[in-house]
């Protein structure tokens, strides 16, 4: 029998929306009186990569069978877009599934005094929605590693 998660497999294409409906479905489901197939999540966010850069999508580069094989058994996203070409905004749309100036995060988190010269904030307020929260919230051991 194919699972929600099966048919999340076969999309393509994803943005902010479906992600956080996802955790809203996960989240839903561990609170549900039936017992529901909880999927393990892992988010791999790689900043300043492309499409092609990966062997799995472009097989003129050495392999990485290990990599391969989380996207042979995960969903892939290949047509996803971040909010922002720069790291800090597109961790904080990832995080929040909302554009990252909503936040006061609209470039890279630098020093102190040269946040507050642009105008922009040291960290993200912790009254933002949090896709980790929400997992957190539905029973899930979260993790940030990088």
């Amino acid at each position: 029998m194919e699972t929600m998660f099966d048919r999340l497999k076969r999309r393509t294409a994803c943005g902010a929306a479906l992600w956080m409906a996802l955790v809203c479905l996960v989240a839903g489901a561990a609170t549900a009186d039936e017992p529901a197939e909880r999927p393990n999540i892992v988010v791999v966010l790689i900043d300043d990569a492309g499409f092609a850069d990966f062997p799995y999508f472009n097989d003129e580069r050495p392999r990485t069978p290990h990599i391969d094989r989380l996207a042979d058994e995960g969903i892939r996203f290949t047509q996803y877009y971040v909010n922002s070409p720069i790291c800090s905004p597109s961790r904080v749309a990832l995080t929040t599934g909302q554009y990252p100036a909503r936040w006061g995060v609209t470039s890279f988190i630098a020093s102190r005094q040269e946040n507050a010269r642009r105008g922009m904030r040291d960290w993200l307020d912790p009254a933002a929605p949090s896709v980790p929260r929400m997992l957190q919230q539905a029973g899930y051991a979260t993790g940030h590693f990088g």
